[in-house]
C-alpha cells in the first residue's frame, strides 16, 4: 500500500512543482475550465486552423494561458453550460451582462467584444420593416432562447401566445433558419449581425437575405468567473488578470487586428 500511494503522489508533486516554475499553479488541483460554444464568428468550431478558430476563442486561449499553460476548452448545450457555471465545474466564459446571472457569476470589466442583434429578412420581402411592429403580417422563424432585448421577448413571447395569421416558428439551427428565408419559406428573424453575415456567406445565401438595420440591442460581452469555482475561491486575482490581458491585447493591436480578421 505504501508503494501504491508514493507512486502516486510523485507524479502529481512533480506535476504541481512543473506548474510552480512556470508561474500556473492549479487551484484544487484542477485545470482552468473555459467555454467556447460554437457561436461563429466569434467561435469557430469547424475551422481546422489553430490560428482562426474565431475573436473570443482566439483571446480566450491567449489570455487563459497566462493563468494556466494547459487550459481546458469545452462546448455544453446553453442549460448545461449555465448549470455548470452555477455549481463552479466550469470556470470561464464570456457573457453579455443580466441581472439574475450575478448570483452565481462575477463579471470582468473590460468589453471583450459587442454584437448587434437586428431584423433580417429574405429578399422576397418589399415592406419596409422599421420596427418589430413591421414584422406583425410576416411570417418568422427564431433560434430557440434567443431574446436579445427585453423589447422583444415581450413582443415574441406574446405572438407565441396568440398566433395570428402568419406563421411563428421556434427552431435549433441557425443554419435551418437563413435557408428558409432565403427560399422564401419564412420572412424575416432576429439574429446576430455578425453571426447572421458569416453563416450566410458560407452557404452562398447573401444576396438571398437582406439586413434591416433595425437595431434591437447592441450588447457588450464581458469575461466572466463562476463564483463557486475552486479557482475563483483560491485565486481572487484571475479576473482581474483576463481583464489586463484584454486591455493589453487591445495596446498591443492585437485586438484590432482580430476585429479585421473576422470582420467584427
Amino acid at each position: 500500500m505504501r508503494l501504491q500511494l508514493k507512486k502516486r503522489f510523485i507524479p502529481a508533486l512533480a506535476s504541481l512543482l512543473a506548474c510552480a516554475a512556470m508561474g500556473a499553479v492549479p487551484a484544487a488541483g484542477r485545470a482552468l475550465t473555459v467555454y467556447t460554444p460554437d457561436w461563429p464568428p466569434f467561435y469557430i468550431h469547424e475551422s481546422i486552423s489553430a490560428d482562426s478558430k474565431g475573436m473570443a476563442w482566439d483571446i480566450l486561449r491567449k489570455c487563459a494561458r497566462t493563468i494556466d499553460d494547459a487550459p481546458i476548452f469545452d462546448n455544453y448545450p446553453i442549460r448545461r453550460m449555465l448549470k455548470l457555471m452555477e455549481d463552479g465545474q466550469l470556470d470561464v466564459n464570456i457573457m453579455s451582462f443580466k441581472e439574475d446571472r450575478t448570483k452565481f457569476i462575477t463579471y470582468g470589466k473590460e468589453v471583450v467584444f459587442e454584437n448587434n442583434y437586428v431584423v433580417w429578412v429574405g429578399s422576397h420581402v418589399t415592406k419596409k420593416i422599421r420596427s418589430l411592429s413591421d414584422l406583425n403580417n410576416l411570417s418568422i422563424a427564431q433560434l430557440v432562447g434567443l431574446r436579445p432585448s427585453d423589447q422583444f421577448k415581450l413582443w415574441f413571447d406574446a405572438r407565441l401566445k396568440n398566433q395570428g395569421p402568419k406563421e411563428t416558428l421556434v427552431l435549433n439551427e441557425e443554419e435551418q433558419i437563413l435557408k428558409m428565408l432565403a427560399s422564401g419559406r419564412v420572412d424575416a428573424t432576429v439574429g446576430s449581425e455578425a453571426e447572421v453575415r458569416w453563416r450566410s456567406r458560407k452557404l452562398g445565401l447573401s444576396s438571398k437575405i437582406k439586413n434591416t438595420n433595425v437595431l434591437l440591442q447592441k450588447q457588450p460581452y464581458f469575461i466572466v468567473m463562476a463564483k463557486q469555482s475552486p479557482l475563483f475561491k483560491e485565486r481572487p486575482s484571475l479576473l482581474p488578470k483576463l481583464d489586463q490581458c484584454v486591455r493589453s491585447l487591445k495596446r498591443e493591436g492585437t485586438w484590432a487586428a482580430l476585429r479585421k480578421q473576422y470582420d467584427l
